[in-house]
């Protein structure tokens, strides 16, 4: 059937989806462009999800940290198509590794070599196990392996020692016995050297989509929770706020799905998340020299604040615009993933207290001038409660845990084994939009 013709006879069906993320608002994107009637409903009054931004003193910065790799082809290929690409910059950035209160230069090869953080055959072994997982094809039955059980034979025991065993523990906390070598190589074969932003931030994409999406035709409510969903008395149809529907597409987590779709015979695997907790500190002296530094110190006689957090991250060392007018500042990502009980044992307050006192701990340990309290700007702190799947072979993976009448998802439940949203987000967008199309074509 041509597309002209698929247009027309789509024209009349209408799609609510549930989210105004970057998954519903790319999926919103491409049933548009099959002719689709699209409503997206978003309890917040700010678009992207993860991907907002937040105001500092010289503009706004994502609320959490993001960059993009060159093997991200699916947004990549959306900012090419809308003549976008213009605003992404790629560039090497310099990385750390943060070992037994010691920072280590990873950037390079030469750069790890000089550090001493591995020994000679350490370092070996750890380029060996890489180049095996980046350039040798995958088996399924190595693919469900799990990671601490293999690391010292893929990478040595040094490098498993210091730098992946710590990885697991620091990301995935009492999880990371669970997961599974396909989600380490899907890690390792995405990276690419240089890494890419956008200028002006990942809002643009999303400011860009709502505009896309409401010329033509579709509508963005914002600030509009959605309580249930229902059927028509035909149960053909869908009604979400008064409104009908013949499909809806569903970004939101298992948790409020349950609740949600509890009409439409909804069916779940049990899944466990942890959420994404993010607090920025912008300082006007520069505090660390690395644009990424990864937190890997187990010596527990090491009473450290930064010890609570998986990694710290010196935007403006991505983001060459950001400095390049007005005094510079520097804003400071420190990151971890905790579940919502964790983050709720703590107030902002207290928050605010434990990363300050984790980033001037961090600015001991490189050889920069002193950064104290008085250095501080702003400071921003974002939560958001289901981040991070923990999906296993031995305990729950499925390809596809979720099900209802009349429903498709486009969740974090979708993105295993990667775990970079955004550009996994564009691929479903593409991917539920043609099997929407294919469903309504046997109509």
């Amino acid at each position: 059937m041509r597309e002209g013709k698929i247009s027309t006879k789509v024209s009349k069906f209408k799609i609510a989806i549930i989210g105004a993320g970057a998954s519903g608002l790319s999926t919103a994107y491409e049933l548009q462009k099959f002719g689709f009637n699209v409503d997206i409903y978003e309890k917040s009054n700010q678009l992207g999800g993860l991907a907002g931004a937040v105001k500092l003193s010289k503009g706004k910065i994502d609320s959490f940290y993001h960059h993009l790799f060159k093997s991200d082809k699916y947004i990549l290929s959306f900012l090419e198509e809308n003549n976008l690409n213009s605003k992404i910059q790629f560039k090497r950035t310099s990385t750390g590794h943060i070992w037994n209160n010691k920072f280590f230069d990873i950037s390079s090869i030469l750069t790890l070599w000089n550090s001493k953080l591995l020994s000679n055959w350490g370092l070996l072994r750890l380029l060996f196990g890489g180049a095996v997982i980046k350039y040798l094809p995958s088996f399924r039955i190595l693919n469900e392996k799990l990671i601490y059980k293999i690391n010292d034979k893929l990478f040595g025991k040094e490098a498993a020692l210091k730098i992946w065993n710590p990885l697991l523990n620091y990301k995935f906390g009492k999880f990371s016995n669970l997961i599974p070598y396909s989600w380490l190589r899907t890690r390792i074969q995405d990276r690419t050297i240089e890494l890419g932003y956008l200028s002006e931030g990942f809002e643009t994409i999303y400011d860009f989509l709502e505009k896309k999406i409401i010329s033509a035709n579709g509508n963005i409510y914002k600030n509009c929770f959605v309580k249930e969903i229902g059927f028509l008395k035909d149960k053909k149809q869908l009604l979400i706020k008064d409104k009908v529907y013949d499909r809806v597409v569903l970004t939101t987590p298992p948790s409020l799905n349950k609740k949600l779709l509890k009409k439409l015979s909804y069916k779940s695997e049990q899944i466990e998340y942890l959420g994404a907790l993010c607090g920025i500190i912008e300082f006007n002296k520069r505090p660390i020299s690395a644009y990424w530094t990864g937190i890997a110190d187990i010596d527990k006689t090491n009473k450290s604040n930064y010890k609570e957090f998986l990694a710290v991250i010196s935007y403006a060392e991505l983001d060459d615009n950001w400095n390049k007018k007005g005094k510079p500042t520097w804003p400071l990502y420190l990151a971890t993933y905790c579940s919502t009980k964790q983050f709720k044992k703590f107030s902002t307050q207290e928050w605010k207290k434990k990363m300050i006192k984790a980033a001037l701990e961090l600015n001991k340990l490189t050889d920069l001038e002193e950064i104290k309290e008085e250095n501080i700007i702003d400071f921003k702190l974002s939560f958001a409660e289901y981040a991070q799947p923990i999906l296993s072979p031995g305990k729950n993976l499925h390809p596809n845990p979720e099900s209802a009448n009349n429903c498709y998802f486009a969740n974090m439940h979708n993105i295993f084994p990667n775990d970079r949203g955004q550009n996994r987000s564009f691929y479903l967008g593409k991917k539920i939009a043609k099997e929407i199309l294919k469903d309504f074509s046997k109509i």
